[in-house]
């Protein structure tokens, strides 16, 4: 299968547009051949040079994320460079065009996500204005550049595995499917400055994993405290035995600490 990046002019137009092709995002109907054909650009895509073997994504909700991380992460293992797997035109493609029947019944834009923004600014807006919202986040990188490769529709699914893949392991997803099955630590991992790093993701996964009974008070602190390190630690430069005694103290001190 040859893969496509949507080409930046067209990427630049649907951005802009989203407000006004609101209703084609509600639609299950592909609309982006006709779409590009009415603005004189039928040739919206150009040919990366990149060839995967064929794959096919299975439709549903959150309880396909698991074997959908796996599907596209296998398919594009090895395949990418970092530069290319960063790159909005990718995804923007793929959840537009290759994978627009998946997006159209995972990422209902009508209906809130189990990912959607509880600010209190999000709760002023109309369902009209959240309704946007999901497009920039789930078909482009709506959100702030940390957690934008997981919140898109298709891209979460790549980083995700990304993320998790131990080779080390005899089961090298056993971390994918714990991040992507708990919601709560998906949220809370995504949202620190850390979430790209693999080493202590993984590390981070890995140490909470072993701690089953932790409320998610109890996560949410972990994770805090692991943020804060990044103070007096360059987390960026850590190894994964240095990560995982990090991850280790920190818990240690959670469970420590005494409810009144």
């Amino acid at each position: 299968m040859k893969i496509y990046f949507m080409k930046q002019k067209a990427l630049d137009s649907l951005q802009a547009e989203v407000a006004d092709n609101l209703n084609k995002y509600q639609s299950s109907s592909f609309w982006m051949d006709e779409h590009f054909i009415n603005q004189n650009m039928p040739k919206y895509y150009f040919d990366t040079g990149i060839e995967v073997a064929d794959y096919q994504l299975i439709s549903g909700g959150p309880e396909t994320d698991f074997q959908n991380a796996k599907i596209v992460f296998e398919a594009f293992k090895n395949k990418l460079n970092p530069v290319q797997a960063s790159d909005l035109r990718l995804w923007a493609y793929l959840a537009h065009v290759q994978h627009w029947e998946y997006m159209s019944h995972r990422w209902k834009i009508d209906i809130p996500d189990e990912e959607d923004d509880e600010g209190s600014e999000e709760g002023k807006k109309s369902p009209r204005e959240k309704m946007i919202d999901r497009v920039k986040t789930r078909y482009f990188f709506g959100d702030s550049r940390g957690k934008a490769f997981v919140r898109q529709g298709i891209a979460r699914l790549y980083w995700s595995a990304y993320l998790t893949y131990d080779d080390t392991n005899d089961n090298p997803y056993e971390y994918t499917e714990f991040f992507l099955s708990k919601q709560d630590i998906f949220s809370s991992i995504t949202e620190r400055s850390y979430a790209r790093n693999k080493i202590l993701t993984l590390a981070t996964l890995k140490e909470l994993k072993k701690h089953p009974e932790l409320s998610r008070q109890d996560i949410r602190l972990f994770l805090a405290k692991l943020n804060q390190s990044g103070a007096i630690t360059v987390l960026d430069f850590l190894n994964p035995e240095q990560a995982g005694q990090l991850c280790e103290k920190l818990m240690a001190e959670v469970i420590q600490i005494p409810y009144w």
